[in-house]
């Protein structure tokens, strides 16, 4: 007589068969070549930075591995019109140690051109990536409600994918007989604990500073600094796509469309993994009497 079994009995034989055999979501470790590099109008030179992957799962957390850098490297940035080849150079760090970057005087930073970078390095493949500058944020200064208003003001041309929005009070100061501005930057908010929390890139177009908030570092920069306020500065900067995503999927996750879809790796690199982006900043000075002290 021929005996059917149970579908869940079937189905339980599969299961516990198949669990005899090992499974790792974990791929085969192969290094690559970290790029990371913005594009920034307001910098006085463009950067890139250049590191090596390394296996985590082999890293003992007591002695954890420390990838060699990388020391020889063909860099370059184009537009259509031209190739500005980056010299690598030696960057004092803030505990003493050095770190080799590339960098380049001569790059100009144009709203709506596109720029690749190319990276050559030995043994591996060439690495590249394209990125367009987005439009500038056109910023302004506004009161409102108890609150100085810093608004970006959006073009259709080359729209950005969100806004960082920066607030400083400046003031002056003498130094060895000269006179020089110092600055603080205003947050956009001060905790309970007295810890102060700055902006974060939005897709909002406008972010509200309070007037207490500004005050507060008004009586910093007197007391503190000896400076004689002057100035408000507030900063728009537009972000390319590649830019905001990176950081909001690296620090805080924004969905507009309340879905999440998850991404494992942030990276616009071919060949490679990191980050080619661009920002482009717009500025807004107003004397802080005329806004603050009316």
């Amino acid at each position: 007589m021929l005996r059917i079994l149970p579908i869940f009995t079937i189905l339980a034989i599969v299961f516990l068969t198949a669990c005899e055999n090992d499974f790792s979501p974990k791929s085969d470790y192969e290094e690559q070549i970290v790029v990371f590099t913005v594009l920034d109008r307001s910098a006085a030179y463009q950067v890139v930075r250049l590191e090596r992957t390394f296996d985590a799962e082999s890293t003992n957390p007591d002695y954890p591995i420390i990838p060699g850098p990388v020391t020889d490297a063909s860099v370059k940035i184009s537009t259509s019109k031209k190739t500005y080849v980056f010299k690598d150079t030696l960057f004092t760090l803030g505990d003493g140690s050095q770190k080799k970057v590339w960098i380049s005087w001569d790059i100009p930073v144009s709203e709506g051109v596109e720029y690749t970078v190319t990276v050559d390095v030995p043994g591996f493949e060439r690495i590249s990536a394209l990125t367009q500058v987005p439009s500038r944020a056109y910023a302004q200064l506004e009161v409102a409600n108890g609150a100085v208003r810093l608004t970006a003001v959006e073009t259709t041309a080359y729209p950005a994918s969100g806004y960082l929005f920066r607030m400083w009070v400046t003031g002056a100061k003498i130094v060895d007989g000269e006179t020089v501005e110092v600055r603080r930057e205003v947050p956009v908010r001060i905790t309970a604990s007295d810890e102060y929390e700055f902006s974060e890139p939005t897709r909002d177009k406008a972010v509200n500073f309070s007037t207490g908030n500004l005050m507060r570092i008004h009586s910093e920069l007197r007391e503190q600094d000896s400076a004689i306020v002057r100035d408000i500065v507030g900063v728009a900067y537009s972000l390319d796509q590649y830019i905001y995503s990176y950081y909001k999927l690296a620090r805080g996750f924004d969905d507009p469309v309340s879905v999440r879809q998850d991404r494992p790796d942030i990276s616009n690199i071919r060949n490679g993994v990191g980050i080619f982006g661009a920002v482009f900043p717009d500025s807004v000075r107003t004397r802080f009497s005329s806004v603050v002290l009316q």
